[in-house]
């Protein structure tokens, strides 16, 4: 698929558009970023699972599913790479390590990681039972 200007524009829009609504998550909920974290593996994974379609018995791919190539890129990078953060969970480990909350700071990565990986797993999931 060529990167077109259009595409480029959706990322942009996509990417604003993420990046406002991981503010406000993190300005106006106490576990903003890691709602925003969740919510984008919940996305990506029912995405993926759009455009790639899976059994929904035994997860294997099946094919080329309902989400444009086009539409997963912009979706992707844009929508989805501005709301989930790495960077801020990393920074907010290290202020708890450094600050000697080591245990907060190792369970902080801990229920990042366990939240986006059920949460990729169920969109992934949630896209089979809805037909993708």
């Amino acid at each position: 698929m060529p990167l077109t200007w259009p595409i480029i524009l959706g990322i942009a829009l996509g990417g604003a558009l993420g990046a406002v609504v991981r503010l406000l998550l993190d300005r106006y909920l106490p576990f903003g970023i890691l709602l925003a974290n969740t919510l984008g593996c919940v996305i990506l994974g029912f995405l993926f699972g759009e455009m790639s379609a899976v059994d929904p018995q035994t997860y294997e791919l099946l094919g080329t599913g309902a989400v444009s190539p086009a539409l997963l890129t912009i979706l992707t990078f844009g929508l989805v790479g501005a709301l989930s953060t790495f960077a801020t969970v990393s920074l907010n480990a290290a202020q708890l390590w450094m600050s000697g909350r080591r245990i907060h700071a190792a369970g902080l990565w801990g229920l990042h990681l366990v939240c986006g990986f059920l949460a990729g797993a169920g969109g992934f999931a949630l896209s089979a039972a809805w037909g993708g």
